[in-house]
């Protein structure tokens, strides 16, 4: 547990401190996005899936080369957590009805390839592609935990309410996971001073959540910030 919290630390200071190195930087570039995922079904989840939901969140890099950058990035989920109910009554860890909400909060450090830069419609285009990896913190609402796959009771052969003999998953408050992704996209830069666009899609994978590997896409789109020339 002490591992996993310095690890996670460690990771928003750095996602933090390139932030901050962009703000600076003669090279660097912010972006505010906003976009949607889509996460695919997981077997052990007796076919469950995580919802598909809006993302949200900030990247920052440094360019560290003509072509290469260093990005740190931030990413907001508002419901991490099954599209269906996890057992029969919906009964969560307290023993009343409904689950709690569950956030996830991503941040990942990346590497980012760009590949040059092409003029359009007098626009600076470049597309790039980005690997990185990270954690995701799940953040559980009024309480201290939640169901992610059985507990709570159900009917037996005579109709009598039972504890749940089936397998049973539950999320924790602070429970992290280690995150890979991977992807591309296209920046259009300085389109009005130093604000431009960019659209990124990319995909994502937690490789062990519960023994299980959910993966998704992650489409986003929004205002890119440029600083400095390359």
């Amino acid at each position: 547990m002490a591992t996993r919290l310095l690890v996670k630390f460690a990771l928003i200071l750095l996602v933090v401190g390139l932030f901050a190195a962009t703000l600076s930087a003669q090279t660097g570039e912010l972006y505010v996005n906003a976009g949607g995922m889509w996460p695919t079904r997981m077997d052990t989840f007796g076919d469950n899936k995580i919802k598909a939901q809006g993302i949200y969140g900030l990247k920052g890099g440094v360019f560290v080369g003509p072509n290469a950058e260093l990005e740190g990035s931030f990413g907001y989920l508002n419901h991490f957590e099954p599209g269906n109910s996890p057992n029969p009554l919906n009964m969560n860890t307290v023993g009343t009805f409904g689950q709690p909400s569950v956030m996830g909060f991503m941040y990942d450090v990346n590497g980012v390839w760009n590949f040059g830069q092409r003029q359009f419609l007098n626009a600076r285009i470049s597309p790039y592609l980005v690997a990185g990896g990270g954690g995701l913190t799940a953040e559980v609402r009024h309480g201290t935990s939640a169901f992610l796959q059985g507990g709570g009771l159900v009917p037996d052969a005579d109709g009598n309410l039972v504890p749940n003999p089936g397998p049973t998953k539950v999320i924790h408050d602070g429970d992290t996971f280690f995150t890979v992704n991977y992807g591309g996209g296209i920046k259009a830069m300085n389109l009005w001073g130093p604000v431009g666009l960019r659209v990124d899609i990319r995909g994502r994978t937690i490789p062990n959540f519960y023994h299980s590997t959910p993966t998704w896409p992650e489409a986003t789109g929004g205002l890119l910030f440029s600083w400095g020339q390359r």
